[in-house]
């Protein structure tokens, strides 16, 4: 039986994709570097910040961690600037994330900043529903490694009695790397096509077009079943 749900956050719950491309375009640019946004798909959806700024000065030819420290602060200072005004929640997120928390333990488990989470949830007025978000402060391999959604786990059954077994946890998706921490979590997987097609996300348990799907019956229908083993 499914007892707790964890969200990504960039892409799932919030809008923002393009504005993340943007900071880190912008900072690469400073420095006298592109990233094309075929290759931010590849490069940074579904990465921790850090991780997607490292590989972006890779497909540029650079290798240096110092330079990386650096894009990163440009990077998220940018996007801070430009969260309160630019990103938007999908549409009906707080709806959708109140009517989960009725039946679910929520968690967010994501490669974004906390203070960029915490802001979007305060303002939308959902922070009370999640139990538990990992964040890109929390750990140092990001996904496809299923280090976030164990930590969320973790976190959860700090809270949730009785503890919570992986197979108990239906992850939220949007990209093929967080499929795959999922699935290697031991983890059911609803995957959402907001940026990547059916095809590349075909790994998750069940596949959706936009959130608000989420609260369709025949979803959960085909995800409360046994565990396979």
């Amino acid at each position: 039986m499914v007892r707790a749900v964890i969200f990504d956050f960039d892409g799932v719950l919030v809008d923002s994709e393009r504005v993340q491309f943007e900071a880190l375009s912008q900072a690469l640019s400073e420095h006298g570097l592109t990233l094309s946004w075929d290759d931010y798909r590849t490069v940074g959806i579904g990465l921790p910040d850090r991780e997607a700024v490292r590989l972006a000065l890779e497909r540029n030819g650079i290798c240096d961690e110092a330079l990386v420290a650096q894009v990163l602060e440009r990077k998220t200072a940018l996007y801070d600037a430009w969260l309160a005004e630019r990103v938007r929640a999908v549409d009906g997120m707080a709806d959708i994330v109140r009517a989960l928390a009725q039946r679910f333990a929520l968690a967010i488990a994501s490669g974004a900043m906390r203070h960029q989470i915490e802001a979007v949830l305060r303002r939308e007025g959902v922070r009370d529903c999640f139990a538990a978000i990992v964040s890109h402060d929390d750990y140092e391999v990001g996904k496809p490694d299923p280090t976030p959604f164990l930590l969320a786990l973790e976190k959860l059954n700090g809270v949730v009695h009785p503890p919570l077994r992986p197979h108990e946890c239906v992850v939220v998706e949007d990209a093929p790397a967080g499929v795959a921490a999922g699935r290697s979590a031991g983890m059911r997987c609803v995957a959402v096509t907001i940026y990547f097609d059916g095809e590349a996300l075909r790994d998750a348990d069940v596949v959706i077009a936009q959130l608000s799907d989420l609260l369709r019956p025949q979803v959960w229908e085909r995800l409360d079943m046994p565990p396979l083993l």
